[in-house]
């Protein structure tokens, strides 16, 4: 495998710790923390529908749409703004894991191209790398809202890479999501699963390259291949 030159990182679940994510939800969820995994995954599967059907919703609208679906099935009533505030207020306020900026920092140093790649709206993705303060960490910035579709697609990972002048080749994606990984390494990049408390491969993907428990363990893989 060739050492990749550029690292693309997931941002939600990756770099920034949801559990105050968890904690904020909860209240209008009766309490339930466990519906806030639900409500994630009702948002993933929800942008993959404005995929298939060819349409493009803000992604903290698709969110806020998603937290309704999620507490009407529990015979709570929540509307769609006080949904969409109610996330804004905690998405944009989400601390970094603590292998987080080291690790990143280390593989800056050894001189690779480190670029965030986020569903998140520009805005909102820059609001989130402000508060988690790894914002100067990042040469590129990237939001799938520039392009109206979300990863998995493969012509996110086509864009992003373009958008580095980098072939997918030579870039490796790094999730710790099983879908994001399986389609960065159906659109030809190299992958890294990250595994952070409670995340899995998805068993039907494509292999990643590696799986690693932290980000600590990418670095200290990387550079001491250089």
């Amino acid at each position: 495998m060739t050492l990749p030159k550029v690292l693309i990182f997931d941002i939600n679940e990756t770099l920034l710790d949801m559990d105050e994510m968890k904690q904020g939800l909860a209240p209008v969820l009766n309490g339930d923390e466990t519906l806030v995994d639900l409500w994630f995954a009702t948002l993933l599967h929800h942008s993959l529908v404005d995929i298939a059907s060819g349409q493009f919703h803000d992604f903290i609208d698709i969110g806020a749409a998603a937290l309704v679906m999620v507490a009407h099935s529990k015979d709570i009533e929540i509307s769609q703004s006080d949904a969409k505030q109610t996330i804004k207020k905690y998405i944009t306020a989400l601390p970094p894991h603590a292998d987080v900026k080291p690790a990143l920092n280390a593989l800056k140093d050894k001189g690779f191209t480190l670029v965030a790649l986020s569903n998140s709206s520009i805005n909102g993705l820059a609001e989130q790398l402000r508060f988690a303060n790894i914002k100067d960490c990042f040469d590129h910035i990237l939001s799938t809202e520039t392009i109206h579709t979300y990863k998995p697609h493969a012509s996110v990972y086509h864009w992003a890479c373009n958008q580095v002048s980098a072939l997918p080749s030579v870039v490796m994606m790094v999730a710790a999501h099983g879908w994001d990984v399986s389609g960065a390494k159906a659109a030809g990049l190299q992958t890294t699963f990250i595994e952070r408390p409670g995340k899995t491969m998805y068993p039907l993907g494509l292999t990643p390259d590696y799986v690693l428990s932290t980000l600590t363990e990418l670095a200290n893989t990387l550079t001491s291949e250089c």
